[in-house]
């Protein structure tokens, strides 16, 4: 998969204003359908055992000499039915829902991490947010931030050991030898602070 490609594209899309929270749809959308179809699933079978024992239920019943009481269990049973059909209807609605939201709170710190990734892939540090109050992977985000920190902090002590030995260097007479040293550090400091952002003298 392309994950620049997947990036733009979920980019684009999250410049949109979105009615239902979908950040990686393939993602979200496969795991919202499975528990959608398990609860519904299981919701409806167990109604079926339901409704097949108070049908066995109500065949104990002697209805023959009475056509109007049977006629009201008739319609009792039908309600029953149509009560158990919304139930199935609304239990798949809702775990729809509750599907997509929690899945929108692991696929949203994965789309920020993407790109993340991206920013370290091209050489910086990327500026780093904190997730929002109710997404998951929290203590991986803070492991993550942890190491992006270390590494920078890192790149931020070499650097100040280089701009240290620039200043040692400049102070000697030029020479061919180092001169190749000081444009061999000079290019290395270039990159560094490329990688850690902003400018230094």
């Amino acid at each position: 998969m392309d994950t620049s490609a997947h990036l733009e594209g979920v980019s684009s899309g999250r410049k949109k204003r979105r009615t239902i929270p979908i950040v990686d749809a393939r993602f979200q959308w496969k795991y919202t359908l499975i528990i959608t179809a398990l609860g519904a699933g299981i919701t409806a079978i167990m109604g079926a055992f339901l409704f097949r024992a108070h049908n066995d239920n109500t065949r104990l019943l002697d209805l023959d000499a009475n056509p109007q009481l049977t006629e009201q269990v008739v319609h009792g049973d039908q309600i029953f039915l149509l009560y158990l059909i919304v139930l199935v209807v609304v239990m798949g609605l809702a775990l729809g829902f509750w599907g997509l939201v929690v899945t929108h709170r692991v696929s949203g710190p994965l789309y920020v991490i993407a790109r993340y990734f991206g920013e370290l892939a091209d050489g910086r540090y990327p500026d780093l947010r904190p997730l929002r109050k109710h997404d998951e992977l929290q203590d991986f985000f803070g492991s993550f931030e942890d190491a992006v920190t270390g590494l920078r902090s890192r790149d931020e002590a070499s650097l100040t050991l280089i701009d240290e030995a620039l200043e040692r260097v400049r102070v000697i007479e030029p020479s061919a030898r180092l001169d190749a040293a000081v444009a061999a550090l000079t290019k290395v400091r270039r990159t560094l602070v490329d990688s850690i952002g902003g400018e230094r003298r």
